[in-house]
């Protein structure tokens, strides 16, 4: 075999290093596979994990966001009461308005 510098690129010794250089291919890109097939376990585990908590959080927070929208809707019919029975007789009939105005907003579908 020759030296560097006197291959012939093109000739036989050229197949041959083209032939090593993709058996160095195939084999760097199993051992790849095969590292990454671990890893991936290993993460795929977690990910899933991470994932069912984030779940069973966001489901948690649209439970409570849920109560709370009841007490706050509670507390506003309250304080409407508590204003009603204290204002003056045309305050009185002026918030009685503005809450109807509410109410048929609330009710009426976005459009």
């Amino acid at each position: 075999m020759k030296t560097g510098a006197e291959l012939d690129y093109l000739g036989p010794q050229g197949g041959l290093i083209a032939l090593a250089f993709a058996a160095g291919c195939v084999a760097c890109f199993s051992f790849c596979a095969l590292v990454g097939r671990f890893i991936w376990a290993a993460i795929g585990r977690v990910k899933d994990d991470e994932i069912a908590r984030i779940k069973a959080e966001a489901d948690a927070d649209r439970d409570r966001c849920a109560a709370m929208e009841v007490r706050l809707v509670q507390r506003i019919q309250q304080l409407e009461g508590i204003i009603l029975t204290i204002a003056p007789g045309s305050m009185r009939q002026q918030i009685q308005v503005a809450i109807s105005e509410m109410r048929v907003e609330e009710r009426q579908p976005p459009q």
